[in-house]
């Protein structure tokens, strides 16, 4: 059987070593000079910044997609684990650091609001229920529709079981009175790009997720996931080209066959597995213009703009993982969704990784990751926009006493129309389409294309989403899909 994979982002790598662990000859082509795709890397003075993904939950995913290759995950990466998990800050001065243990972070919340730590306990619990549902029978497995959740099930899945029937705001607010709290449980929206007023409250099932596995960071940096990816992939006789954009998918009698490259060079295959986004599939490398308008049907994932800051000095107070909240949290999700705009009191996402892992900065320094939810490219003029907001950002930070500016050695910047630039993603969307409506699971692309046989989709903007362990299980689901087959 021979395989090839569009992309080297973390989906179409973890493909490659399932198929390449399976026995299976197969190619990886990727545009950029540099495997991990949105899980990029930075370098500039002694300072390193993971420029993607920035917190590793759910490590079985990576232990599970190396073990297909014989591969032990502790042989190749060092976990080193992440507490307080995040240290969120409120405009009114009040901080709260989250914690994975759930008695730990029930107490954290009970300071906050009493009654609220059973109210935590009672929201792990459910999110538990949701998890053990979801895992098997929607993240494990390739999904066309709600129907295929009940033949797995045996029984009609009640929305209830798997929180689609409200919203995440809505799911918080019944939970807690105190604002914050709220605002605490309603970021979770973000991390599949989605408004937390539009969001299922499946969201909820993170807190239970990051209870049960943990918050880890790879010593050396976020990045040396792809790169021990590719690894086991080249030393399983996978082979990854660079610098090597695919033009096209070839179809011939309804199934996909290989591809063209950029410069006219064409690869036969008994399969494809395309990593890029799924729109950027059907509507360049495909003529499928059916596929592109069911992609258009949903709404588009949030951006981000992001600076990367080489910090002199440690800054105290500062953990791994921080969060400033604004004072108007609703404002800042429409100037992203409604009336597209950079946002002028953003949520802050500031990682300070020399926390935990020192080797990120030079000796008694910090490399800082800072990252504000955006709008996406094209209804922001974000190539004119990105010197102004840069600088308005650098005051934000100033104004929370980072003291930003002036300790500032490395000052780096990537708006969304970077992003799409660097990895192809429309609009500089994050997650592909956002995960808003109860419905939302089930109008993500499909991991086996419509449009061609023998054709599969890995990546965030395919099921079962986006973020670092649902792509690895959409490059597994791929993957399976392709052997079962190819066979």
């Amino acid at each position: 059987m021979r395989a090839i994979v569009i992309g080297a982002g973390v989906g179409g790598l973890g493909a490659a070593v399932r198929l390449a662990g399976a026995g299976a000859e197969v190619l990886v082509l990727e545009a950029g000079e540099r495997v991990g795709g949105k899980l990029g890397l930075e370098r500039a003075a002694g300072h390193t910044f993971d420029t993607g993904p920035s917190l590793l939950t759910m490590p079985f995913t990576i232990a599970d997609t190396l073990a297909a290759a014989d591969v032990d995950l502790a042989d190749r990466l060092e976990l080193l684990p992440v507490a307080p998990l995040c240290r969120y800050r409120w405009a009114d001065g009040t901080e709260l650091d989250s914690h994975c243990d759930a008695d730990a972070m029930a107490a954290a919340v009970e300071a906050l609001e009493p009654g609220a730590g059973d109210a935590w306990r009672s929201l792990v619990e459910q999110g538990r229920r949701t998890w053990e549902l979801s895992l098997p029978l929607f993240l494990s497995e390739p999904l066309g529709g709600p129907l295929d959740l009940a033949r797995r099930s045996g029984t009609p899945v009640d929305p209830r079981d798997i929180l689609a029937h409200t919203t995440l705001d809505r799911f918080a607010a019944r939970r807690f009175a105190d604002p914050r709290l709220r605002q605490l449980v309603e970021r979770y929206a973000t991390y599949s790009g989605a408004d937390p007023a539009r969001a299922p409250a499946t969201m909820a099932v993170i807190p239970y997720a990051e209870a049960a596995y943990g918050a880890w960071h790879p010593a050396g940096g976020m990045h040396r996931i792809a790169e021990v990816l590719r690894d086991v992939a080249v030393e399983r006789n996978a082979e990854v080209r660079l610098g090597t954009a695919v033009r096209r998918v070839l179809v011939e009698h309804g199934r996909a066959v290989g591809v063209e490259t950029a410069d006219g060079e064409r690869h036969r295959a008994d399969c494809v597995i395309a990593n890029c986004d799924a729109a950027t599939l059907y509507g360049s490398l495909l003529d499928a213009p059916k596929a592109v308008r069911a992609i258009e049907r949903a709404p588009g994932s949030l951006s981000g703009f992001v600076l990367m800051l080489g910090i002199e000095g440690r800054t105290e107070g500062l953990a791994h993982h921080n969060i400033f909240f604004p004072r108007d949290y609703r404002a800042e999700f429409a100037d992203v969704f409604d009336d597209p705009q950079p946002p002028h009191d953003p949520t802050i996402y500031l990682c300070n990784p020399a926390a935990t892992d020192p080797s990120c900065a030079p000796p008694g320094d910090e490399s800082w990751f800072v990252l504000v939810n955006a709008p996406q490219s094209g209804p922001v003029d974000w190539d004119a926009e990105a010197e102004r907001y840069q600088e308005h950002l650098l005051d934000r930070l100033d104004a929370l006493g980072l003291d930003a500016r002036r300790r500032a050695r490395v000052v780096l910047r990537r708006s969304p129309a970077d992003l799409e630039r660097l990895t192809g993603a429309p609009g500089g969307g994050i997650y592909g389409t956002a995960s808003m409506g109860p419905r939302a699971a089930f109008l993500r692309p499909r991991n086996a294309s419509p449009a061609a046989e023998r054709l599969y989709l890995a990546s965030g903007s395919a099921h079962p989403g986006g973020g670092l362990p649902l792509v690895l299980l959409s490059g597994k689901i791929a993957a399976q899909l392709a052997l079962a087959d190819c066979a």
